[in-house]
């Protein structure tokens, strides 16, 4: 399970960081997906910045639990 948030965390921090960094160099379309939701549109940075500090979360979570259930072994 640990992997899977781990990955999932992972992903979001991907796409917040190649979205801003698309958006900041004024790139076209690309495979970030800020790009294709339409109710994003307009808050393309702002949405990568929370992509970012939603997959730290989720990422900071993911180590808690594996080390909640390294010290119970």
């Amino acid at each position: 399970m640990k992997e899977i948030i781990s990955g999932l965390g992972l992903l979001f921090v991907i796409q917040g960081v190649g979205g801003l960094i698309n958006h900041l160099t004024n790139g076209g379309k690309s495979w970030f997906l800020v790009n294709y939701i339409d109710a994003f549109q307009g808050f393309e940075i702002v949405m990568d910045i929370i992509f970012i500090v939603v997959g730290g979360i989720i990422g900071l979570a993911s180590w808690k639990i594996g080390g909640s259930t390294k010290s119970e072994n």
